[in-house]
Parts: C-alpha cells; sequence; structure tokens
C-alpha cells in the first residue's frame, strides 16, 4: 500500500474538479445559444464552447487521469507533483485568455482579440509541460505496454494538434502573417481529427486497454486486434491529416487518395478496437459488472456510431455537412461519456487510497464500493445518453431548439453526476455505512 501512495497524483482529482467545471461552462453556452447550431460552425460562441470543451474539459480530464495512470503502467513516478500543477495552471490561464478572445473577434476588438494567440501561447506551454511529465516515464519504461505505445502515439497527435491551433490563431489575429498561415484556415477539420482522433481517442483507447480489464478481471493481453487498433488508427489519422493540409497547397489527385486511405484506415482501427472491447467484457471474470463499466458501453456505442456517420458522409461526398453532429457524437457520446463513466469509479478509488489506504490492517476501513451508490448513477448515465442521442437527432434535422431542450436532459445529468462524484470525495456514503464524522482534506497529505 506504500507503493500505491507513493504513485498517487496530489493534482488529479482538483483538476478532475476544473475540468467539469469547463464542461459545465460550455454546455451554458449551448443552452444560451450562442453556439451551434442556434449560431455558425464558425461563431465565436461556438469556437469559444469548442475549446471549452476540448481543452477545459477533455484536455484537463485525460491528463489528470495520465498523472495518475502512467506511474502505475511504468511503475515509474511523474518527473514531478509540481508540474502537474503548473500544467493545470497554464491550460486554465490560457484557456481563459483564448474563450476571451475568441469573443473579442466577434466583437470587433483587435487588439483585445490578441489574447486568443497570447492564450494560445500559455495553452501550448502547459501542453509542453504536461508532456514532459507524463513522457519521460513512459520513454524511461522498457518494454512498453501497448496502453502506454498508445499514449505515447497520442502524445505525438497532441503536439501537432496544439501546433496546427497556435498557426490558426496567428492567422485571424496577426495580420503581417496572414498571408502565410491563411491556406491552413481551410484545414480546421484536419485540426479536429488530429485533436480527437489521434490524440483523444488513441488515449482513450490506450486508458481504456488497462482499466477495463483490471476492474472487470479480464486477460490484458490484446494480440492482434489491440495492434492493429493501434497501428491502423496511428497511420491512418497521420496519413489523413498530412494529406489533409498538403491539400490545402496542392490538388494532386494522390493526397485525395492517401486522405481516403486514411480515414477507411482509421475506420477499421475502430472496428477492431470494439470487436476487442466486447471480448474484454465476454472473457471478464467479475461476474457483476460495475456500473461505470456498464454505462461505459453506451459510449463505445457512441465512438461506433460517430465512425459509421463519418464514413457515410464521407462516401457521400458530403464531409463537411455532417460534421458538427459527429463532433458532437465524439465529444460527448465518446469521449465526454466514458469520461463521465470512469470518473464514478476514478474518484471514489482515489479517495480510499488517500483517505483510507495508509489505515489498511489497523482496524475497519470501508471498501472502495462504500463511497458510492450505484443504483443512484444509474438515472443520471442514461439521462446523459439519452440526451446525447437525441441531441444527435436534432442536429442532423438543423432543430436548434430541440438540440438545446437535449442539452438541457445533458446538463442536468452531468450535475448529478457532479454531485455524486463529491458524495464519493467527501466519503458521504461511508459516513453514513460507518457512522464516521470526518472528511478527507481537499489534497492527500502525503507527498508522493
Amino acid at each position: 500500500m506504500t507503493v500505491l501512495s507513493n504513485r498517487l497524483s496530489r493534482w488529479t482529482l482538483p483538476i478532475f474538479g476544473c475540468a467539469l467545471v469547463n464542461f459545465v461552462a460550455a454546455q451554458g453556452l449551448i443552452l444560451a445559444g450562442v453556439t451551434w447550431p442556434a449560431r455558425s460552425v464558425s461563431a465565436p460562441g461556438t469556437l469559444a464552447a469548442v475549446h471549452l470543451l476540448v481543452i477545459g474539459w477533455l484536455l484537463l480530464l485525460m491528463l489528470g487521469a495520465l498523472f495518475q495512470f502512467v506511474p502505475v503502467i511504468t511503475a515509474r513516478p511523474l518527473v514531478s507533483q509540481s508540474l502537474a500543477l503548473a500544467t493545470l495552471i497554464a491550460l486554465e490561464a490560457g484557456l481563459v485568455g483564448m474563450v476571451g478572445g475568441f469573443f473579442a473577434i466577434g466583437a470587433g476588438h483587435p487588439a483585445l482579440a490578441m489574447a486568443l494567440p497570447a492564450g494560445g501561447a500559455v495553452v501550448s506551454l502547459g501542453v509542453l509541460i504536461g508532456c514532459w511529465n507524463i513522457g519521460i516515464p513512459l520513454l524511461r519504461s522498457r518494454p512498453l505496454s501497448l496502453p502506454g505505445r498508445m499514449v505515447l502515439t497520442g502524445m505525438a497527435f497532441l503536439l501537432l494538434t496544439v501546433t496546427l491551433g497556435f498557426s490558426f490563431a496567428l492567422a485571424v489575429t496577426v495580420p503581417a502573417l496572414a498571408p502565410y498561415l491563411a491556406p491552413l484556415l481551410a484545414g480546421v477539420s484536419d485540426h479536429a481529427l488530429a485533436g480527437l482522433g489521434g490524440w483523444f481517442t488513441l488515449t482513450a483507447m490506450g486508458a481504456s486497454y488497462k482499466l477495463l480489464p483490471m476492474f472487470m478481471l479480464a486477460p490484458e493481453e490484446r494480440g492482434i486486434a489491440g495492434k492493429a487498433a493501434h497501428v491502423l488508427g496511428t497511420v491512418g489519422i497521420a496519413l489523413a491529416v498530412g494529406a489533409g493540409v498538403a491539400r490545402e497547397w496542392s490538388v494532386a489527385e494522390p493526397l485525395r487518395v492517401a486522405e481516403s486511405m486514411g480515414y477507411a484506415a482509421v475506420a477499421t482501427a475502430v472496428a477492431a478496437f470494439l470487436w476487442d472491447i466486447v471480448r474484454i467484457y465476454r472473457t471478464r471474470k467479475r461476474a457483476v459488472i460495475e456500473a461505470h463499466n456498464r454505462a461505459a458501453i453506451a459510449a463505445f456505442a457512441f465512438l461506433g456510431l460517430g465512425s459509421a456517420l463519418a464514413v457515410g458522409f464521407v462516401m457521400t461526398d458530403h464531409p463537411r455537412a455532417g460534421a458538427p453532429v459527429i463532433v458532437f457524437i465524439v465529444v460527448f457520446g465518446w469521449l465526454g461519456g466514458l469520461g463521465l463513466t470512469q470518473l464514478y469509479k476514478i474518484v471514489p478509488f482515489l479517495t480510499w487510497l488517500s483517505r483510507y489506504g495508509i489505515s489498511l490492517g489497523r482496524g475497519v476501513v470501508p471498501r472502495v464500493q462504500d463511497l458510492v451508490r450505484e443504483r443512484r448513477s444509474y438515472p443520471w448515465f442514461a439521462l446523459y445518453f439519452l440526451g446525447v442521442l437525441l441531441g444527435a437527432v436534432f442536429g442532423l434535422s438543423g432543430s436548434s431548439h430541440g438540440f438545446r431542450a437535449c442539452l438541457v436532459l445533458i446538463t442536468l445529468a452531468t450535475l448529478g453526476l457532479v454531485i455524486e462524484y463529491w458524495r464519493a470525495w467527501r466519503g458521504h456514503y461511508a459516513q453514513l455505512l460507518h457512522g464516521e464524522s470526518s472528511t478527507p482534506p481537499f489534497l492527500p497529505t502525503h507527498r508522493g
């Protein structure tokens, strides 16, 4: 237990808290009608909400999880716990600048709009710090497991995503650079693919390959399916993004073919991954699946749905028509849904380690399961995924009011789950069960 405590990330739970606040804030912008579909995809409100979601919610969520996850899979500590805090501060500060810069552009204030590239630079710094903190133990680990290799690959795409995004920010705010960087602005879809596909999805796949077998007692060796998901996903995204960016300067037919081949490889990788996930559920030794992994089935289903829709729109030669809905499904259904479900296990698990782990063997301590009430979570998960499904339907039909009505369901479900996370962190249910009166500190007391 001492080994586990020494690997406990001091800042993961605070990072999760900030990420959830950003998630709710983004939902608030959508409910206020300042984003798509009430406004255009390129509207300042839409861009602000998108970056609140991908940087403020998903990026913080992923890095916070990796600060805990990487030391476990590598048996090596982070470079520094302080760097995790520096990552949080830089990403939050930069995000504030970026959101303010987007709205300043919409309001016609060029001087204030410089907050966009300034914020982007600070976000880039935060990403570099975070990647250094988790990249060093990964690179020093030999042999590196499949989840570790997928995380490393995802980090490479994260750096590419940040580079493209910073170039976009300079192109729209610095007139002297616009002639050189303007062609990149047409490659927003490549920026999105590198981030949502290369960084978030590949990393989420790698984390799933570790967490699902661990909590369901299933075999960890993934064989050819896991390797196919990794290799085809990596090559496919690299090919699609590289050819897509190159096509902004050239319309050569080989580039179009290469881009199509990349998308086909990505679709195959997703199919291999989902088939392997089904295999994990079927070969598990744990008879009863816990609530978070039951709910995660819906997140995996949305990954399949989003991929199928993307293939359909590409085959009909209308990829841009369905892009907003596909992004919504991926961000809310697949990545956001997976994040919310896994938080339902990770938060009580880390709370148990920080509060009760050091007392194990010295008296009666609650179990991890005692920190939650699973039956309370099912309605919230059902409401959340129902809202995402109906939102996708209304998004495809172009109904702004219907879409925002579905966001009400999503927001209510998110707030309900946040309350459950809070109760787990405070030991609320354990106090009711064991009659405890004390509550845990906000941060673990050890120094790791």
